[in-house]
């Protein structure tokens, strides 16, 4: 065989080596979609929450000394802000399509500066 025929020998083995099967796209951590609710089984949309992501409520602790706030996020329905996380507690998980958690600095960007403790925001189905 000639010099040409093994360079272009080890040219072939060298790239079907390099192909390689595109990844599968990963999941976001910080959504919980609208078939992992539906799988999830749980009634309210809080229940979702815990079993799947229970992170999401974590209290982080008093961010002031005089007054007693906590560090814990608060809940959007769609773009308006909804009320503290025990609402969830009565919101139907069937109602939700999805669910984003924004950690203080995404939810400062996203929401505004008030919201430096994190936004947990449910989608609605009718939105």
């Amino acid at each position: 065989m000639t010099t040409r025929g093994w360079w272009a020998i080890a040219f072939l083995l060298c790239t079907a080596c390099l192909h390689r099967a595109p990844l599968a796209p990963t999941p976001d951590a910080n959504v919980i979609t609208e078939n992992q609710i539906r799988a999830a089984q749980e009634g309210s949309i809080y229940d979702v929450i815990v079993k799947l992501h229970p992170e999401y409520l974590r209290d982080r602790g008093p961010i002031a000394l005089v007054g007693g706030a906590r560090d814990v996020a608060t809940v959007f329905l769609n773009h308006q802000e909804y009320g503290p996380l025990d609402i969830m507690r009565s919101v139907p998980s069937g109602d939700i399509a999805e669910v984003r958690y924004f950690s203080g600095i995404d939810a400062v960007i996203t929401f505004g500066r008030a919201y430096g403790t994190g936004v947990i925001q449910l989608i609605s189905r009718n939105h």
